[in-house]
């Protein structure tokens, strides 16, 4: 793959993880404009698309063996543009969320597609560096335009929902540099062969791929509404911290090669250790270089966890469940991206939590369990083989 494929390519990547997040500096704004509507549906301007990205999620998979797959990425950035802008035309609350459930489905469309390619293209340490990329190119790209989004969003909410016009951008690349790729091989089965299935190990991965993402993503659906409300920082600023996560995020993701090799199995403990860090500074913070520090170290430990987990789908998913495996992944990803606000609210009333501030500490107590949790488990499974010699 050349180097302008393997930039369209990469891109696309801004359309996963970015496309939900890019509404956040507009839900302050958003509560203000709708005052009769729900705290939990504002929220909803952010996380609905995450659903709505399962149905097309797994079409994506027999759309792509019947399809050239850049026909099909070509089609879900046409309803991304749709999906993303449409909010900025509309008065009423509820086509505002139609609009985002039409963007989740054009993600749906394009994100397991993109991974697929890169997973079919690259192989063993190139497919974790590519795949580091990827988050990179996430964090960097957000970073941008969440900063501008935080700009924009003084001058009303609309306007925040139209730099999704960025995406034709994108169409340009893909249109113009992605090769066609023919549709996905079909694997045929002797005669008589069992079908092959995803090992037990697989299902932790993906769970535990979708639990992290969570935890960072209740920064984004969270961050307006905590600074204004503390008095730290405006509607504006919660978009420049947003950005300054992504951009760990996008630090992260080009250093998980380098932080592979030199830590190896302690590297998830210690990104877990980070992302707990990160929980207990926003828990404590009254300035803005606190909330700086916390939304850098959660978006770092993600920016180096996703990757892994993605490199750990792939190779324990193999050649033959591929495509398969990653939507599962994407899948669980996306659902937990969706009951982000759903799960905060649990925690609040099982645990009678009287602030935002006591939810995150929360979740820093749990973040420290599953990394003691974690070294515990890595050590018996290591004690496992000496024992049996």
């Amino acid at each position: 793959m050349n180097l302008r494929s393997r930039i369209a390519l990469l891109s696309l990547s801004v359309t996963a993880t970015f496309g939900t997040m890019m509404a956040a500096p507009a839900l302050k704004l958003l509560a203000v404009a709708y005052p009769t509507v729900s705290p939990l549906l504002i929220q909803w301007v952010v996380t609905l698309s995450s659903l709505f990205i399962l149905p097309t999620l797994f079409l994506s998979g027999p759309l792509g063996k019947r399809f050239p797959r850049k026909n099909i990425l070509i089609t879900g950035l046409l309803l991304y543009l749709i999906g993303g802008i449409g909010p900025a035309f509309s008065d009423s609350f509820t086509v505002i969320l139609v609009f985002r459930a039409i963007l989740g489905l054009s993600i749906g469309l394009i994100s397991p597609t993109f991974n697929t390619l890169i997973a079919e293209s690259f192989q063993g340490e190139e497919r974790t560096r590519m795949n580091g990329f990827v988050t990179s190119t996430t964090g960097i790209g957000g970073a941008v335009f969440l900063s501008l989004g935080g700009l924009i969003a003084s001058f009303g909410w609309r306007y925040v929902f139209m730099t999704y016009i960025f995406a034709i951008v994108l169409l340009l690349l893909v249109v113009l540099f992605l090769p066609k790729f023919p549709p996905a091989p079909r694997v045929e089965r002797a005669a008589g062969a069992p079908a092959s299935k995803l090992p037990f190990f697989f299902y932790p991965v993906i769970v535990a791929a979708g639990l992290h993402t969570m935890l960072f993503f209740l920064i984004p659906t969270n961050l307006s509404v905590f600074l204004t409300d503390n008095g730290i920082g405006s509607v504006a600023s919660s978009g420049y911290f947003s950005a300054l996560a992504l951009i760990g995020v996008f630090v992260g993701g080009l250093a998980v090669p380098y932080l592979v090799r030199r830590f190896q199995s302690l590297l998830v403990p210690l990104l877990l250790a980070l992302m707990a860090a990160g929980f207990v500074f926003l828990s404590s913070t009254h300035s803005l270089l606190t909330t700086g520090i916390a939304v850098l170290l959660v978006g770092f430990a993600e920016g180096s966890l996703f990757p892994l987990s993605f490199s750990k789908t792939a190779s324990t998913a193999g050649a033959s469940s591929l495509a398969f495996g990653i939507s599962l992944l994407l899948a669980c990803v996306y659902t937990f991206q969706f009951i982000s606000p759903l799960f905060m609210q649990a925690v609040v009333a099982v645990f009678h939590l009287s602030s935002t501030r006591e939810f995150f500490m929360a979740m820093a107590v749990g973040l420290a369990v599953a990394t003691v949790a974690y070294t515990l488990v890595t050590q018996v499974r290591k004690a496992k083989p000496a024992t049996s010699r």
